[in-house]
């Protein structure tokens, strides 16, 4: 019994040693418990309509407060404005449906109709809309016309739909984009950390002093190659995306030039924090855990998966300054968005600041020994 407990106690003293095992069997499994649940994924997403008020009378006013609900509950998610910049946005896909309330809505006498378009590929988001539609005016019915119960309201108020086919790409044309930007934060984080890391263990940093080459040198080479792959990288998965699952990326060369323009920027970003993280860490067992706090909540928070409006609103307001959601958000808009450098310009921007704090502190934590 003896050997059994001292062989037990030795395997824990073993276990709770290696520091890379227990973040990963402990601090990962915690971190995407948490992450997940903020999701709330049992939560009601109102889908998105655009509505134009024609009418702009008591009864129209009453209705729109009425499918808008509370701020806390809200119904649906309502953008007013005319319908022809509404019927735009849902061609482009930001919205699920459009309502249009006539002129006169309400009045005695008159048979109200309001048309509904909605995206033919949004067929679950178009039910809840309808639903909750009808529903909204059977009650305004009930409380404008003292009638029993037992009667209907088609003459009263009637529903006209239309179907358009949008012009976004749905999930598969957010993911491509997301993904891209992920495989360059990998690439340019975990490519320098662990291959410093593994160089500064077995000397090789040090014998470079006593070589005519210069180790900054060294660190150039290192840092000019990860950028070309980050940019071979990119293509490749956002090519693979176009041809695998039919997503139409870029448009023009300039579309492929900011893209290669993100690229490189966001992989100069990535591989500073990874020379940061390799300063700071001693060898490969203490480089992962860090490595790893760094990279898996912008992972789920950053966009690339889901949207941001998926997350509570506290936790979306800080996620959308993080690094990988300017380099997701940019790379998605211009890769499937159709958006131009001009459009671009404050993801850039953001992308330029992050690069420039990170070199900042590589370059005070970086260290050749």
């Amino acid at each position: 019994m003896a050997l059994y407990r001292a062989l037990t106690v030795a395997s824990l003293k073993m276990y709770f040693r290696n520091r890379q095992a227990i973040f990963w069997a402990l601090f990962f499994p915690f971190l995407i418990m948490v992450i997940f649940g903020l999701l709330n994924f049992d939560r009601f997403n109102p889908p998105d309509v655009g509505i134009e008020d024609r009418a702009h009378n008591l009864v129209s006013e009453t209705l729109v407060d009425a499918l808008q609900g509370s701020s806390d509950d809200p119904l649906l998610d309502i953008t007013l404005a005319d319908s022809e910049s509404l019927l735009d946005d849902l061609n482009d896909g930001d919205l699920d449906a459009v309502f249009v309330i006539p002129e006169g809505f309400g009045e005695v006498g008159l048979a109200s109709t309001i048309l509904v378009s909605y995206d033919v590929r949004r067929q679950q988001q178009r039910g809840i809309a309808i639903a909750i539609l009808n529903e909204t005016l059977e009650g305004l019915f009930r409380a404008i016309v003292d009638v029993p119960r037992e009667y209907v309201f088609e003459d009263r108020f009637q529903i006209s739909e239309s179907a358009v086919q949008g012009q976004g790409q749905g999930f598969k044309g957010f993911l491509v984009p997301g993904i891209a930007a992920m495989a360059i934060m990998q690439a340019g984080i975990f490519g320098v950390v662990f291959t410093l890391v593994r160089f500064r263990a077995q000397g090789v940093l040090r014998r470079l002093f006593a070589t005519p080459i210069n180790p900054t040198h060294f660190l150039v080479g290192q840092v000019v190659t990860r950028l070309i792959i980050a940019v071979l990288q990119a293509f490749i998965l956002l090519i693979v995306g176009a041809l695998v699952l039919g997503v139409n990326v870029g448009g023009s060369v300039e579309a492929w030039m900011v893209l290669g323009l993100f690229s490189i920027l966001g992989g100069a970003l990535f591989i500073s924090i990874g020379l940061a993280i390799s300063g700071k860490a001693r060898n490969e067992d203490t480089a992962a855990p860090i490595s790893n706090i760094i990279t898996m909540p912008m992972m789920f928070l950053s966009g690339v998966f889901f949207p941001l409006e998926a997350l509570p609103d506290a936790v979306s307001s800080v996620s959308q300054f993080l690094p990988l959601t300017y380099l997701a958000d940019g790379m998605r808009a211009v890769a499937t968005g159709g958006a131009g450098i001009a459009d671009v310009t404050g993801e850039l921007l953001g992308l330029a600041v992050w690069t420039a704090i990170a070199f900042g502190v590589a370059a005070r934590m970086f260290r050749w020994e």
